[in-house]
C-alpha cells in the first residue's frame, strides 16, 4: 500500500514539474519567438526520433538531437546577431542550404545511431575471436609439453567418453 502511495505522489510531482516547465517555457519562447521557431521547425527530426523510438533509454532522440541542433545552431546566431525578427527567421528557411544543414546533420545523427552499434559489434567478435585463436595457441604449447591429458578432451563431442578412453577406462589398473 506504501508503494502506491509513492508511486502516485512522484506522479503526482512529474505533472506538476511538467505544468511548471510548460509555464516557463511558453512566455519565453513568446519571447524569442523567431529562435523558437527556428528551432521549433529545425529539430522536426529530434521530434521524429524521440516519437518512434521504443527505447526506454532514448539514445535515438539524444543521438539525433545533438547533431541536429548543432545543425540548427549556427543559424540562431546568424538570427541572434544580424535581425531577431520572423522575417529574419522566414528568410533563413527560403536558404535551401539551411535546410541542408539542419536536416543533413540530423541525417548523420540517424547514421550514427544505426552504424555504430553494428561496428562495435563485430569488433567485439572480431576481438573474441583472436583471443580464442590465442587461448588454442597456448593450449598446443601445452598439450606438447605436457602430454594430451592435460588439453581435458576426455569426452567426445557427444558427451561421453570416446570408444579409445572407453577401452582404456574398462582395462584394470594393474593389465
Amino acid at each position: 500500500m506504501a508503494r502506491g502511495g509513492k508511486s502516485g505522489g512522484k506522479k503526482k510531482k512529474r505533472k506538476g514539474s511538467m505544468l511548471t516547465l510548460i509555464l516557463l517555457i511558453i512566455p519565453a519562447g513568446l519571447v524569442v519567438l523567431p529562435t523558437s521557431i527556428l528551432f521549433g521547425i529545425g529539430m522536426i527530426p529530434t521530434i521524429v526520433a524521440y516519437v518512434t523510438d521504443r527505447d526506454p533509454e532514448k539514445s535515438a532522440p539524444i543521438t539525433v538531437g545533438g547533431l541536429n541542433f548543432c545543425g540548427c545552431m549556427p543559424y540562431a546566431i546568424e538570427l541572434w546577431k544580424h535581425n531577431h525578427t520572423i522575417g529574419a527567421a522566414g528568410k533563413i528557411f527560403m536558404d535551401p542550404l539551411a535546410w541542408l544543414v539542419m536536416y543533413g546533420s540530423a541525417a548523420i545523427g540517424w547514421a550514427l545511431y544505426f552504424g555504430i552499434p553494428p561496428m562495435v559489434a563485430n569488433f567485439e567478435v572480431m576481438r573474441a575471436e583472436k583471443r580464442v585463436s590465442a587461448l588454442k595457441d597456448v593450449k598446443v604449447g601445452l598439450v606438447q609439453e605436457w602430454g594430451p591429458e592435460v588439453a581435458g578432451d576426455l569426452f567426445d563431442e557427444a558427451g561421453g567418453l570416446s570408444p579409445d578412453e572407453q577401452d582404456q577406462m574398462a582395462e584394470p589398473a594393474g593389465a
